[in-house]
Order: C-alpha cells, then sequence, then structure tokens
C-alpha cells in the first residue's frame, strides 16, 4: 500500500453529517432527578460533499464533463480529475481527514492525490482552466480493485474550515474511473470524512417512574 492511502469498506448513508456521541459522566446523580452530565471532549466524524468536480484532457478547451456521473485520471489519454470542497465551520480542530471515492473502473495503477487552489467551477473546467497545484503528492494509488472504496489521507492541508482543491493525476497508461458527485448512486459519490474533536454533548436521564 503507498503512503497516504487507506483502503476503507464502510458505508455512509448519504453525506450528512455523522456523530458518534460518548457515554455520559460517572457523576453520582442528585437526590432530586437522575441526571448525569458529561464533560471534556468527543469525537465527531462529518462528512462534506464536493461543491464541484470534472475532469480534463490535455489540449480540449471544450467544459461539460462537471455534468457527468465520473471522473477519469488516465495518461493514456492524458485526463486528469479535479474536486473543490468547502468545509463549514467546525464544532472543533480536524484530527483526521480523508478523501474518499469510489472506483466505478479499476486500474492497475491509481492516481497521485495533489492539493490545489481552489478555483475549480466544474461548468467552465477545461484543460487551460484548470487548477494549479500547490504541493507534493498527499498519496499515490497503487492497484485499485474494480468497484471498491479507496482514502486518501488529506489531514495535512485540511486544517478547519473553508475551501479545499484537489487533483487526481494518474501516470499509468492503466486509467481509473471514479464516481463524481452526479453519480446515480448517492452512496458511491465523493466524499470528505473528517474527525473533529469536539466538546462532549451533554445528556439528562429523567428517574424511572417504576
Amino acid at each position: 500500500m503507498k503512503q497516504g492511502v487507506r483502503w476503507g469498506v464502510r458505508g455512509v448513508t448519504g453525506w450528512a453529517a455523522l456523530v458518534l456521541l460518548a457515554g455520559c459522566g460517572d457523576e453520582a446523580p442528585s437526590s432530586e432527578v437522575d441526571c448525569q452530565k458529561s464533560s471534556g471532549l468527543e469525537m465527531q466524524e462529518l462528512a462534506v460533499a464536493p461543491t464541484d468536480d470534472g475532469y480534463v484532457e490535455e489540449g480540449l478547451e471544450q467544459a461539460g464533463s462537471g455534468v457527468e456521473r465520473k471522473l477519469v485520471a488516465d495518461n493514456l489519454s492524458r485526463r486528469s480529475a479535479y474536486l473543490r470542497f468547502n468545509v463549514p465551520a467546525l464544532p472543533g480542530p480536524v484530527m483526521q481527514a480523508s478523501l474518499r471515492l469510489f472506483a466505478l473502473d479499476g486500474s492497475t495503477d491509481g492516481p497521485k492525490l495533489y492539493p490545489t487552489t481552489t478555483d475549480l467551477n466544474e461548468n467552465t473546467l477545461t484543460w487551460s482552466q484548470r487548477p494549479s497545484i500547490t504541493g507534493e503528492p498527499l498519496g499515490d494509488l497503487g492497484e485499485v480493485p474494480h468497484r471498491s472504496w479507496v482514502e486518501y489521507d488529506v489531514t495535512p492541508v485540511v486544517t478547519g474550515s473553508g475551501a479545499y482543491g484537489f487533483a487526481l493525476i494518474n501516470e499509468s497508461r492503466n486509467g481509473v474511473d471514479f464516481a463524481s458527485k452526479e453519480h446515480s448512486r448517492v452512496l458511491w459519490r465523493p466524499g470528505l470524512v473528517l474527525s473533529v474533536e469536539a466538546p462532549r454533548s451533554h445528556g439528562c436521564l429523567q428517574p424511572d417512574p417504576g
């Protein structure tokens, strides 16, 4: 397995926020109301959908890939895919961030993931209007099985709320197709999954009437 990449098989029911709540604290209940309050921090998992995605082919200036159901990264035809995310205000710092993609068509050697500028508009995306790469690869996939989930660790660049851009560039002639945000199967669409350290929720249990 190459650096910066994690394989994932867990499902996500849509790209709504997923919150994992910890249990209550160990404080003794009061004599009148059995109320348990927790304190401290807990990990919450949030999933963010892309605002824009699409792919470009070297030398072609006709836009339109933003409405397609796939993102193509293929060195044979010199195609590269791009995604943009807008992370909303968060309840705490980001401890872990992963880009999750579903491979519709696998590859013997998957693409590298790069950070980019955030000037991506899927409606006007062309080879000359593609975002610029801003750093070293965040991950590099090896073999990608047909119809499988892959994850890139993007923790080094996703540090909080704001806009983030990524490029999928394949150096192999055996390309890969990922599901885009337009895919008819919602569960296959891309997502930025964040583990956030947030204040622990509070709960109050009423006394058992029996």
